[in-house]
């Protein structure tokens, strides 16, 4: 991984712990990113998802069969009362995060958490302070930083290749979240630039190695019926000589799309993984029920499978990352305080799409 320092300026260590040969998980959610994540479990030697934790009776009995997960549960206190874990992966909707990582914290159980990290700053603040008030170990979920492509990208600026970075692009979209609740602001807390946008600012804020300064953004709601936005653009300023241009969108026709670009003064590096770029393309005249990829609209026609997505995804190297830190009692890469200067950034996208203006950053 990248020898980067991100987030952990002031932070208290982990209290130090037996280091342990069997990593025990929990998995908090049964949603398609729980299912995603649980993939990259069953691929890893020396860990266990020993609970699942849901909401629904049914459906988390059902991932709990499926998943091969030997206790389900659905309430924490439930939870708590099983079989051992070490750790929690926290895929619950947004709404959930907070309760959940507290009482987690409180529990002395280690936390990696989906992103976004809250729905709001002082969400995501508090969230913050309940794990390092319990010493656990937190790791901000950002997988995009952990795919083989960006910790490349990371590689080539931080080799100098590309002179001094001035200005960074990224754009994220599909057409639209899995589940109803993203929709609803008071579930979610937004809406495109929350959900993709904090992939892109996640990534500047790791380039940049400074705090953001000031954000103009417009957050239109262009096709979607929701009370959240499913297109955006934000502009982050870093000092006086870097920028970074983040776009995002529900409505991206064709399944997902990520590019990425960080102009230097020396050079460049541009990037794209949306569906045409894959190296593999198959037509199909028939329908099929073959999975491909996430958020392929059509079951016929041009299809673009994406080999190994949970790796490609950077889902693998992250999970594996945090399972290290456990047993290895070592602060992860990137921390909640970095998923707490995310949410400060979008919270002052939403006020200057409100004002029309610059925002400005404590």
């Amino acid at each position: 991984m990248a020898a980067r320092k991100m987030g952990n300026h002031g932070e208290r260590a982990p209290t130090a712990r037996i280091k342990m040969s069997e990593v025990k998980i929990a998995m908090l959610g049964t949603g398609f990113i729980a299912e995603f994540r649980t993939q990259v479990y069953r691929r890893l030697d020396g860990v266990t998802v020993t609970s699942v934790l849901g909401r629904d009776p049914d459906r988390t009995r059902a991932f709990a069969e499926a998943n091969q997960i030997g206790f389900a549960a659905t309430s924490f206190e439930d939870l708590i009362k099983g079989p051992d874990f070490a750790a929690v992966d926290l895929c619950l909707p947004n709404h959930l995060h907070l309760e959940a990582a507290v009482q987690s914290a409180r529990a002395g159980k280690h936390i990696l958490c989906e992103k976004p990290l809250g729905r709001t700053a002082e969400e995501a603040k508090a969230m913050l302070d309940a794990a390092e008030a319990a010493r656990v170990i937190h790791c901000y979920g950002e997988n995009l930083l952990f795919t083989p492509d960006m910790q490349e990208i990371l590689s080539v600026v931080e080799r100098g290749t590309i002179g001094t970075p001035l200005w960074m692009r990224g754009r994220e979209g599909h057409f639209g979240p899995h589940s109803p609740w993203f929709y609803e602001n008071r579930y979610s807390g937004g809406g495109a630039l929350l959900d993709m946008g904090c992939h892109v600012i996640g990534a500047f804020n790791f380039i940049s190695q400074q705090k953001a300064e000031a954000v103009f953004a417009h957050t239109p709601t262009l096709h979607h019926r929701t009370d959240c936005e499913d297109n955006a653009l934000a502009i982050v300023r870093y000092g006086e000589k870097l920028v970074g241009q983040a776009e995002a969108s529900w409505t991206q026709r064709g399944g997902m799309a990520v590019v990425f670009e960080v102009w230097g003064d020396e050079g460049m590096i541009t990037y794209d993984r949306s569906g045409l770029s894959q190296p593999i393309k198959v037509f199909s005249k028939k329908q099929t029920d073959a999975y491909f990829s996430e958020k392929v609209e059509h079951k016929q026609g041009w299809l673009f499978p994406t080999v190994q997505e949970y790796w490609r995804y950077g889902y693998y190297d992250e999970i594996r990352h945090f399972v290290e830190c456990v047993r290895e009692c070592k602060r992860p890469m990137l921390t909640f305080r970095d998923g707490w200067e995310v949410n400060r950034i979008i919270d002052k996208a939403y006020a200057s799409s409100r004002s029309g203006k610059w925002e400005k950053l404590d």
